[in-house]
């Protein structure tokens, strides 16, 4: 039902964003570093990476009304799709390139 990653290091977290565009909720640590993408889109609950942090996550989903389940399932899609998927990134390179230099 949900993709758990109560990791103490996450430079990116592949495996999190093939949740993602599985439509799995996530439930991951601070410590993996799109934590605030997962956060601010709602695609999934976040938390310390120790014991108690993963504790909490756990109970948190464990106690989610199904309709809750349904909208974090729906906002995992829309994460992967607005943030992570292939066309959107390299949407995203190409203005980055596509920018004049700034004077420094």
């Amino acid at each position: 039902e949900a993709f758990v990653l109560p990791s103490h290091q996450e430079n990116f977290g592949i495996s999190v964003v093939e949740a993602l565009a599985a439509r799995v909720p996530v439930l991951i640590s601070n410590r993996v570093n799109i934590w605030r993408e997962i956060e601010a889109d709602r695609a999934g609950y976040v938390e310390s990476d120790d014991l108690a942090g993963t504790t909490r996550l756990l109970q948190r989903w464990i106690g989610t009304a199904p309709a809750e389940r349904e909208m974090v399932r729906e906002n995992a899609r829309r994460c992967f799709e607005q943030r992570f998927e292939i066309d959107r990134a390299v949407e995203s390179l190409l203005q980055i390139l596509n920018e004049p230099p700034t004077a420094q």
